[in-house]
């Protein structure tokens, strides 16, 4: 009979990190013969629209119905994706609390995306609610060290905090396709691509890029193209724009005025998935997110960017530096415009550091961040006496 997980994680409807983590650890382990189940819960502002608060209501009391009936259910795994926010939280300690008493502590697995814990004291109201939950789990799996070594100094035994990378399901190039894909010989006549993909949070850093391009614009060097992807995002840590309109009309103005240079071009895709945006990965000599976002855990776009042989240009914020280093990416210390626009400048006229960062951080996701690797890793944590499901 096949071994069952419940999955209880926020659902939106737009792009969710958390979510599409998710479901591709729920596809992976399905194809490896285990009975996955959704327990979707709803989040109250969805793309940055607030839910009617009585759909809210009844849409949570549903989940919170489906995800009591774990309390008798007594067989399988129950794997929570543990939000940060007070408010999830309380949404999340009904299927963290059903799931100890039905399936008992021992088959709880808690899963951490974020990394707001980071920020909080230990003695705070949310440190003293988030261990409470974290303590009716067997498991908790976090994306780095620190996120594990933090976990240890609130109190959560290290034997039960275990480390798991993301992963990601993107088109893995082969070393040959990233080899061509920079030689001097194959790029010479055309101009350097670059590409920016995230969440249009302003701490993730799309302003920065896009004045880095503006100026790369005005001087001597090879011509670029670059391309900006995303949907604008409010968040409480923006610190730029404050209001959508005000970001879109920022963007427009400067994708503009790089556009009335003759040896640049800019254009703003907004939100990409599928073959548009493995497309965008494919075509992309370098991979630009110089994030300072201040609750930054482990993007995936830099993991896609890897498998799709992108130089790569960020920051060591969040866990960033668990799957990238200075052999295979250029890690600002401080991701100012300045610091974008002289690393994009350096990546230009130098289409063999750009080859030698793709292809070692390539090299390093075909060797440690594939999706099976990933698979293998939640299967010996869900399953560490290796029986088949």
């Amino acid at each position: 009979m096949p071994r069952t997980i419940y999955f209880s994680f926020a659902d939106p409807i737009g792009f969710s990190g958390q979510k599409a983590a998710t479901e591709l650890v729920i596809k992976g382990l399905t194809a490896r013969g285990w009975s996955c189940r959704r327990l979707p819960l709803p989040v109250f502002k969805d793309s940055g629209q607030e839910t009617r608060p009585m759909r809210f209501v009844a849409n949570l009391l549903a989940a919170w119905t489906r995800a009591l009936r774990l309390s008798i259910k007594g067989r399988g795994w129950l794997c929570v994706n543990l939000g940060q926010t007070r408010f999830s939280l309380v949404r999340d300690a009904v299927p963290v609390l059903a799931g100890r008493v039905g399936l008992g502590r021992g088959r709880v697995c808690i899963v951490l995306h974020g990394s707001l814990f980071m920020r909080w004291k230990r003695d705070s109201l949310n440190a003293r609610a988030f261990t409470f939950l974290l303590g009716n789990a067997a498991i908790i799996s976090v994306l780095g060290e620190s996120q594990r070594n933090r976990l240890i100094d609130l109190g959560i035994p290290g034997e039960r905090v275990q480390v798991v990378v993301n992963s990601c399901d993107a088109e893995v190039l082969s070393p040959e396709t990233v080899r061509v894909k920079h030689d001097p010989g194959s790029c010479a006549d055309r101009p350097v691509r670059l590409l920016f993909l995230s969440s249009l949070i302003d701490t993730k850093g799309y302003p920065e890029f896009l004045e880095a391009v503006g100026r790369i614009a005005v001087w001597g060097g090879p011509a670029v193209s670059a391309v900006i992807c995303g949907r604008i995002s409010p968040s409480e840590f923006s610190d730029r724009f404050r209001e959508p309109a005000a970001a879109e009309s920022w963007i427009e103005e400067q994708i503009a005025t790089i556009n009335r240079s003759p040896r640049s071009s800019a254009r703003w895709v907004r939100g990409a998935s599928g073959a548009e945006k493995a497309t965008l990965l494919r075509e992309a000599d370098v991979f630009v997110l110089p994030t300072r976002y201040p609750v930054e855990a482990q993007p995936v776009a830099l993991l896609e960017a890897m498998a799709s042989g992108c130089a790569i240009v960020t920051s060591r914020a969040g866990e960033i530096t668990t799957v990238l280093d200075d052999e295979c990416a250029v890690l600002l210390e401080n991701p100012t415009t300045d610091a974008v626009e002289a690393a994009l400048q350096t990546l230009s006229i130098n289409p063999e550091k750009r080859s030698r960062l793709a292809c070692a951080a390539h090299k390093r996701f075909v060797e440690r961040f594939g999706v099976e690797r990933h698979l293998d890793r939640w299967e010996s944590l869900l399953n560490p006496h290796g029986a088949k499901p």
